[in-house]
């Protein structure tokens, strides 16, 4: 992890018009002697930049963290900053011990106790009251662990699991979908590191043209 510029992140913030920027701006000062927590609070500067730069209004704001406007409608959006794990330091340290041999790499299951899409789902329930009622909310997770790369959708399949269990009243059902910045992009025309998967029983869905535009050729 490299010394993060508090100055540049939030110039980018007011270059591209995200909204009430200053109270980010606090927060964020008030951690400088803390490198890794302010490296984490980044998190939300990186996904409202990703809205910004696609006409997406930003507020920022807390609990939830963003709140967006695409289209005349608000979308709530609470983001979760995920470190590199010790699973993908140990990968890497196998793979450059064997650098022309193909490698088994780890299981975050080994080094935790739980699998990364457990991890991810059980963050989605933590959060719960935090997602505004009335509205579409949407968790983001900005990514930096090899291992937890493909993991989203089995993180919402069971998230989804875990609200058809809680029934029709859980106040689970207020997140209507997972998206995740991703540590490495698909290759090709129309490459992307941006996945979005919809939860199954959401009250108040995400729009699909929303979801389209950020999951299409999108390096965040």
């Amino acid at each position: 992890m490299g010394k993060v510029s508090i100055d540049w992140w939030i110039g980018e913030l007011r270059r591209h018009g995200a909204s009430d920027v200053d109270q980010y701006e606090a927060k964020l000062r008030s951690f400088r002697d803390n490198e890794q927590k302010v490296f984490e609070f980044i998190a939300e500067a990186r996904a409202a930049l990703l809205f910004l730069r696609n006409g997406i209004k930003v507020v920022m704001q807390d609990r939830p963290d963003l709140r967006l406007s695409f289209n005349g409608e608000t979308i709530y959006a609470e983001v979760k900053h995920y470190n590199e794990k010790e699973t993908d330091r140990n990968d890497a340290k196998a793979m450059a011990a064997t650098p022309f041999e193909f490698i088994q790499v780890g299981n975050v299951v080994d080094d935790e106790g739980l699998h990364g899409w457990q991890q991810m789902c059980a963050t989605a329930i933590k959060k719960a009251p935090q997602y505004a009622p009335g509205f579409p909310n949407i968790l983001v997770f900005v990514n930096h662990s090899d291992a937890l790369d493909l993991h989203l959708r089995s993180a919402v399949n069971e998230f989804d699991d875990a609200v058809r269990k809680a029934g029709a009243s859980s106040p689970l059902r207020k997140l209507s979908g997972m998206m995740m910045l991703k540590n490495y992009q698909s290759v090709g025309w129309n490459a992307t590191n941006v996945e979005f998967c919809y939860t199954s029983y959401a009250l108040h869905a995400v729009d699909p043209k929303f979801v389209h535009l950020m999951t299409q050729g999108q390096l965040a």
